[in-house]
C-alpha cells in the first residue's frame, strides 16, 4: 500500500464531496451508502451543466446523466442503478423530467435538509403521510369519512367518457400526459403555482405509479408541470396522496386520456370534500345558534 503524503493532501486530488448531513444525521441514516455516493457524483456534474448552460427558465440547474453512464461509473447493473435513483427520489433529492423517445431524462437534484427538527428525526420511510397533507382545520371531516367515499370515486366520474378531455369546471391546462416520443424541452419544467418541497417526494411516488402503468405500451409519462397540477390538489388539503394512487388504479384500461380522467376525478373529489366542509360548518352553526 502506498500511503497518502502531506503533499497529496495539500494539493487536493480530484474527489467527490458528500454532504456531511447525509452521513451524520438521523434523518438520512437509513439511506444506502450507494445512494449517498451517487448523490455526490451527480452533484459533481453541476460544473459541466453550467458550462453547457443547462439551466431552465426558473434558474434551476439540471443534469443529463444516463442510466448507462451511472452503470459505468458505479459498476452496478441497470436494476441496481434504477433502485438507487428511486431511493434518492423518495428522499426528495432527485427528480427526473422525461424529454421523449431516445432522449435522456433531465435530472434535477434536491437540497439536503438542514432543518434541525428533520435532521434529528427518522425519515418517514414507506409511510403515506396522509396527516401531513391535511390542515388541522380539515382533519375532522376526514375522520368522519367511511368507505362510502372510496366506493363513490368511480361513480363521481361515471359521467366522464374515457375519451373525454373536457374539464370546463376546472382551471387545468396541458391535459394529456406527454407521449414518450414527443419532443419536450426544459421549458416543460415550469410548474405554475408554487408547490412546497414537502410534497415533492409524494409527487415522485405518484409519477412513478402513473408512469409504470402508462409508459409501456401506451408511451405516456407525466411531465414536471403535470406533476405540479396534481400537487395543487395535495396542497389544498382536500386530497391525500394514497387517494391519488388509488384513483390511478381505478382509471379504466380502455381510457384514451388517462391524465384527463385522473384530473377530473381529483377535481370531483376535491369539490365533494369542499361541499362536505360547508355542510359541516352550516350544521355546526345551526347547532350553535340553536343553543
Amino acid at each position: 500500500m502506498r500511503r497518502i503524503s502531506v503533499e497529496q493532501v495539500q494539493t487536493s486530488e480530484r474527489f467527490y464531496r458528500i454532504p456531511k448531513v447525509l452521513v451524520e444525521s438521523v434523518y438520512y441514516r437509513q439511506m444506502s451508502t450507494e445512494s449517498k455516493f451517487t448523490y455526490a457524483i451527480l452533484k459533481d456534474r453541476f460544473e459541466l451543466s453550467l458550462k453547457n448552460n443547462w439551466v431552465d427558465e426558473n434558474g434551476d440547474v439540471y443534469l443529463i446523466f444516463t442510466v448507462e453512464e451511472l452503470q459505468s461509473i458505479l459498476g452496478y447493473g441497470k436494476n441496481k442503478v434504477i433502485k438507487i435513483k428511486k431511493e434518492l427520489a423518495e428522499y426528495g433529492l432527485l427528480e427526473e423530467v422525461r424529454q421523449g423517445l431516445n432522449k435522456p431524462n433531465l435530472l434535477y437534484l434536491g437540497n439536503v435538509t438542514s432543518d434541525l427538527e428533520n435532521v434529528n428525526s427518522d425519515f418517514p420511510q414507506a409511510k403515506p403521510l396522509p396527516e401531513a397533507e391535511v390542515p388541522k382545520s380539515n382533519f375532522q371531516k376526514f375522520q368522519n369519512q367511511t368507505s362510502r367515499s372510496s366506493k363513490n370515486k368511480l361513480q363521481e366520474v361515471s359521467g366522464l367518457n374515457s375519451n373525454d378531455t373536457n374539464l370546463n369546471d376546472s382551471d387545468i391546462s396541458d391535459q394529456s400526459s406527454r407521449k414518450a416520443g414527443a419532443d419536450a424541452t426544459p421549458s416543460d419544467t415550469s410548474g405554475g403555482k408554487y408547490i412546497k418541497p414537502e410534497y415533492y417526494s409524494l409527487l415522485q411516488v405518484i409519477a412513478n405509479k402513473y408512469n409504470d402503468r402508462y409508459l409501456y405500451p401506451e408511451g405516456y409519462a407525466l411531465t414536471h408541470s403535470q406533476k405540479m397540477q396534481i400537487g395543487q390538489y395535495l396542497a389544498s388539503g382536500y386530497v391525500l396522496s394514497n387517494e391519488v394512487l388509488d384513483l390511478i388504479d381505478q382509471i379504466p384500461h380502455d381510457c384514451q386520456s388517462p391524465l384527463a380522467y385522473l384530473l377530473k376525478s381529483l377535481e370531483n373529489l376535491r369539490e365533494e370534500r369542499r361541499l362536505e366542509e360547508k355542510m359541516n360548518a352550516h350544521r355546526q352553526a345551526q347547532e350553535y345558534y340553536a343553543g
